[in-house]
């Protein structure tokens, strides 16, 4: 283990930075014990309460965890940990909703060109009966919109990347009202003919197909965002 010992300006900050870039490099395992204060007191040169609150930001972070007794050991690395620190930054943004659905017209396209090379039947299956969710629900535009989201969830889901994944899940929460507001404004039929248009062409396998079905959705939800969301704000 290189530690380096620091100098005496930023004392705290120099650990911190330190040990974090230890645990990205995988000094460590998932689930293995960090050395205890003291060793890692010496071995920087500086005092124990140095080190023990390096150690509370880290477990702040989500990449350590400290257990009763026993010290801190390396967390599970999970997408979701970390990515929750941009849910903030998407709420109180002064153009948050603008900002993402800008970045869902950029990745949702490639996300359903991927999950249409990797679908499976049960992923079909659970689309077709979302879309049949989709159309029981068009009168009731709330639970609409909702069954409209999971539908995308889906689709995220089959792409087999945790990360999109996660992305996705940080997106739903931030664009709920805002889509709601729009959905009855606009009403349903964009989100009926744009979704069976979807999980027809997914069904056909055709990747950059969907690709583009995608995209002319999202800029069509990026317009009537446009022309309805903000007359509330």
């Amino acid at each position: 283990m290189a530690i380096k010992q620091v100098k005496k300006i930023n004392v705290g900050e120099q650990v911190f930075s330190q040990l974090k870039q230890q645990l990205l490099d995988n000094e460590w395992n998932q689930g293995e014990k960090i050395p205890s204060e003291n060793v890692l007191a010496e071995a920087f040169g500086v005092s124990r309460v140095t080190v023990r609150q390096a150690i509370q930001k880290l477990v702040i972070l989500g990449l350590l965890e400290t257990r009763l007794g026993e010290g801190s050991f390396v967390k599970e690395a999970k997408a979701g940990l970390y990515m929750n620190t941009i849910i903030p930054i998407a709420y109180l943004g002064k153009n948050s909703f603008e900002e993402v659905l800008e970045f869902r017209r950029k990745i949702e396209g490639a996300v359903a060109e991927l999950a249409t090379e990797k679908i499976t039947e049960n992923d079909i299956n659970e689309l077709e009966n979302c879309y049949k969710q989709m159309e029981f629900y068009k009168d009731d535009l709330e639970m609409f919109s909702k069954t409209d989201f999971e539908f995308h969830m889906i689709i995220a889901k089959a792409s087999k990347n945790s990360l999109f994944i996660e992305i996705f899940n940080i997106m739903n929460d931030v664009l709920r009202n805002a889509m709601l507001k729009v959905v009855i404004k606009k009403g349903n039929s964009a989100g009926l003919y744009y979704h069976k248009l979807l999980l027809e062409t997914i069904k056909e396998r055709d990747p950059k197909h969907v690709r583009r079905v995608m995209d002319e959705h999202m800029e069509d939800n990026v317009s009537s965002f446009n022309m309805y969301g903000k007359e509330e704000e």
